[in-house]
């Protein structure tokens, strides 16, 4: 592609159910179809990868990795296989360096070439009494296993290629323990890291660089986009991918994205993510998302998913509450400040309107794979647009009200018009009452928050 960046792939290492292996197949189709060049397979409860590393994989769950690791090819894909024996590896004991490599051995005789070695999240401290008089640092044991894992490699193929992900693998990279990673590692050895955060916002060509400058070559980026395990589960990360500089490929080796448990809606991010690691001088992250959400469910529904992707805007990539759906209330809020009741109540209601709309053109969506995933948040943005017409509704009937006073503040038509705010407000509340428990992030506060204040306002 000419982007400058060796590695262009997805990193299946997100916490929680790892995708199926007709979601893995799939995903390798569409990678090659979007540019990608390496699938690196990382999941943190595949227990064959973590706890139970030192463990064969059963024949069945072998003879998946094989048509893995055979479909892989067949659509240009490098099949990068990792382990993560950190929580139990005994650096000093010479049989566990064995087996870590006689099990990437196995990969290797069905035509892997790429290794990952995984030592992320995991005690920062050798736990061991010989694994410290052996090496003194965790950095040094750390270096000397991948050496001798690289070396291995290099034995039974010269083409083979070796990964790490170190135990501090994001922020300073001046820490003595980075340092020494870095001085200490074979300098074909490759390394990954998130970033300023585990989860970063951005990624700039200075921080890229200084990076590159203190672990002695450039780096291989793990970006925790759109992953959302862990406290993030009740997001959904469908924006567009941003905050990555024109000129990352210049000072790094490339990017692995980490996709989110639910495999078809993380395509959207990732194909986006794709045009950017295939021309990063000239990506358009609006365009690029555009270009993607259509290859996901279709020309005549990226509208409809454009409005549903604002009220999931929450993210590690846009922190900030939904711009569009904080637009309208802030409009609505502004007129009913002046008055404008009426007015206010229209400008809210539309909108939500159209985002209950969009959702029940995203439920006859022809990719029903992806409308199975994404259903616990369009069921809750409906709800949600939901409370927001009744929030105009109780405006309404606060506007007719007041409207309804004589001069001496009494109405003639009290009972009617005093019972329907009284109504409005009551069911508001039971709505926002209901809302609170609610397990997606999905329109963050937007609308709770007006709510709230409606209710509290009606009861004065």
């Amino acid at each position: 592609m000419g982007s400058g960046f060796v590695w262009r792939g997805v990193v299946e290492g997100f916490y929680g159910k790892p995708w199926t292996h007709a979601e893995r197949m799939d995903m390798l189709s569409f990678m090659s179809e979007v540019g990608m060049n390496a699938y690196l397979y990382a999941p943190k409860d595949d227990p064959y990868h973590r706890r139970k590393w030192r463990i064969p994989y059963p024949p069945k769950k072998m003879a998946s990795l094989k048509h893995l690791v055979s479909h892989a090819r067949s659509v240009g894909i490098s099949f990068v296989f990792s382990l993560s024996p950190g929580l139990s590896l005994r650096y000093s004991d010479k049989s566990d360096v064995d087996a870590l490599a006689a099990k990437m051995g196995v990969l290797h005789n069905e035509g892997v070439r790429d290794f990952a070695l995984l030592l992320d999240d995991i005690p920062a401290e050798l736990a061991g009494e010989a694994d410290r008089r052996a090496f003194g640092s965790l950095a040094a044991a750390q270096v000397a296993l991948a050496n001798d894992v690289r070396e291995r490699l290099q034995n039974m193929s010269p083409d083979t290629r070796l990964i790490v992900c170190p135990t501090q693998y994001h922020g300073d990279t001046s820490t003595d323990y980075a340092r020494e990673m870095g001085a200490g590692l074979h300098p074909e050895i490759d390394i990954m890291w998130t970033g300023p955060n585990v989860c970063s916002q951005e990624l700039s060509y200075e921080y890229a660089s200084a990076a590159t400058a203190a672990l002695r070559r450039p780096i291989t980026f793990w970006d925790n986009y759109p992953v959302n395990d862990a406290t993030m589960k009740g997001e959904l990360h469908i924006g567009p991918y941003t905050g990555r500089s024109a000129q990352l490929a210049e000072v790094s080796r490339g990017l692995f994205l980490n996709p989110m448990n639910q495999a078809e809606a993380s395509k959207i991010a990732l194909g986006a993510g794709a045009a950017y690691m295939n021309d990063p001088k000239r990506y358009d992250a609006e365009d690029a998302w555009t270009a993607s959400a259509a290859k996901v469910v279709g020309e005549a529904s990226v509208e409809a998913l454009y409005i549903f992707r604002d009220a999931c805007a929450i993210s590690p990539l846009h922190p900030s509450d939904p711009p569009l759906l904080t637009e309208i209330v802030d409009s609505a809020k502004h007129r009913m400040d002046r008055g404008a009741l009426v007015e206010a109540a229209g400008i809210l209601s539309a909108h939500m309107y159209k985002m209950k709309a969009s959702a029940e053109l995203l439920r006859t969506n022809s990719n029903k794979k992806l409308i199975q995933e994404i259903a616990p948040w369009l069921d809750e943005y409906t709800q949600w647009a939901d409370i927001g017409i009744d929030i105009a509704r109780a405006i309404e009937a606060a506007s007719s009200y007041a409207e309804s006073l004589t001069p001496s503040g009494k109405t003639s038509a009290f009972s009617m018009r005093a019972l329907s705010v009284v109504g409005a407000r009551n069911k508001l509340a039971r709505m926002l009452s209901r809302a609170i428990g609610f397990r997606t992030r999905v329109c963050s506060d937007v609308l709770l928050r007006p709510g709230l204040e409606i209710v509290r306002r009606l009861r004065s």
